[in-house]
């Protein structure tokens, strides 16, 4: 009895719990903050009845998952410090889940170090004290992980629901997987008509199947809204028009419509900065702003596609940078890197570093790597991919770490080590 209790999940990571309710109580910033303040609108908007104005001042800028959990907390005007202590409850699940997770396809001593690891993963504390959709995005996909485990190790139709259910729920809080899972669908329902294919890609489709009519009611709004099929969001096109810039010195980052530099704490904020991203800028935004949010969405992707067409090159270079910010935080364009980046440097490449490794061992067992890995695996390289198209940051790849770790986990419990003899 007294081992069944040390090995469970919930009491062994309970102080992190308290930790984090700590860190969020310490770093908690007085008031709103970013893009809390636009969650937060959303809010309000679904206690109206609402979610977006309607045309031509539709605002789509992110999918209302994360608006939906606030909502309730929101609407009885609890204080924000307390809706933020949810953060606290999602990251201590993460853990928990992929702790679950691991010790079904290892055991539960690797299980124990990678989720003390994870438990305390720096980029992880970082977002805690924010109403952002990072912390519980994290618990949905370490969520995922879980029960796609369980689909496969049980073939049950409740875990099936489950895992498309949460990657539903996935596809709602970030609206860029609807576009990974169209893609993951595509390429599932082609391999099904190659016999060789249909055991690893049977599971999968089912799972998407079941994510697209959780996230279907969603697509119905905004077809009201637009009168566009599979619309989902407006704020792609000025990620892409950042990334696809052929100018000097920038690295692809997004900027406030503004054309100012002033949304990164440590960048050059002087007037010269703003001068030449208005030189670079300021005539394109012009033409585009005068329209509504819809029309501003295609034309910053024409803009963005006529780009890339004249400068290749240079949206490859760009793609290059966002990589390095996903797993280093920097470079971002007219700014200074800090002390903070050999941390980032340490954090960004152990994981890299390992990732290759697990690939590399991941390639030649082929035949051992179980289905729920595949799959994971499968979704998060189309994400990433995706992700690397457009403006993106540690957060980005953040989210995915509880699939590297549980990948990590079932290789260092299933692959031989090898022998040496002298």
């Amino acid at each position: 009895m007294k081992n069944r209790l040390l090995r469970n999940p919930f009491i062994i990571f309970s102080p992190f719990l308290v930790y984090y309710c700590y860190y969020i109580f310490k770093h908690k910033w007085p008031k709103l903050y970013g893009d809390e303040i636009r969650y937060v609108d959303f809010a309000h908007n679904l206690i109206h009845g609402f979610y977006s104005p309607k045309m031509p001042d539709i605002n789509l800028w992110n999918g209302p998952g994360y608006p939906l959990i606030i909502t309730p907390f929101i609407a009885l005007k609890i204080p924000v410090l307390c809706v933020t202590m949810l953060n606290a409850l999602f990251l201590y699940l993460t853990v928990v889940f992929l702790y679950k997770a691991i010790s079904i396809v290892g055991n539960y001593k690797i299980a124990l170090v990678l989720c003390i690891l994870l438990a305390l993963y720096p980029n992880a504390h970082s977002i805690l004290p924010l109403l952002y959709t990072e912390a519980v995005t994290f618990m949905l996909v370490a969520g995922l992980v879980l029960s796609v485990t369980l689909y496969y190790h049980k073939d049950s139709t409740f875990y099936l629901i489950l895992s498309g259910f949460i990657l539903g729920f996935i596809i709602l809080t970030k609206i860029i997987f609807g576009y990974v899972i169209l893609i993951c669908l595509l390429v599932g329902l082609a391999s099904l008509l190659f016999k060789e294919h249909r055991d690893t890609f049977r599971g999968p489709v089912k799972i998407i199947a079941v994510a697209f009519l959780v996230a279907s009611p969603y697509l119905v709004y905004t077809y009201q809204l637009t009168g566009k099929v599979m619309y989902w969001g407006n704020a792609g096109g000025m990620s892409l028009y950042w990334m696809s810039t052929p100018h000097a010195n920038e690295y692809g980052d997004w900027k406030a419509p503004s054309l100012s530099n002033s949304q990164y704490p440590k960048a050059f904020r002087s007037a010269e900065v703003t001068k030449i991203l208005k030189q670079n800028h300021l005539k394109e935004f012009k033409y585009i702003l005068k329209h509504n949010e819809l029309d501003e969405d295609r034309l910053f992707k024409e803009a963005a596609i006529r780009n890339i067409k004249q400068h290749p090159l240079k949206f490859a270079e760009n793609y290059y940078y966002n990589v390095s910010r996903m797993l280093f935080n920097f470079p971002y364009s007219y700014s200074f890197q800090n002390g903070a980046v050999v941390k980032n440097i340490l954090i960004g490449s152990l994981l890299f570093w390992t990732s290759i490794l697990a690939l590399i061992i991941t390639i030649i067992n082929w035949r051992m790597i179980i289905h729920p890995i595949r799959f994971l695996l499968f979704v998060t390289g189309i994400y990433l991919l995706a992700s690397g198209a457009l403006s993106s940051y540690p957060r980005q790849l953040d989210v995915m770490v509880p699939v590297f770790i549980f990948w990590f986990g079932f290789l260092a419990g299933k692959v031989k080590k090898p022998e040496l003899r002298f």
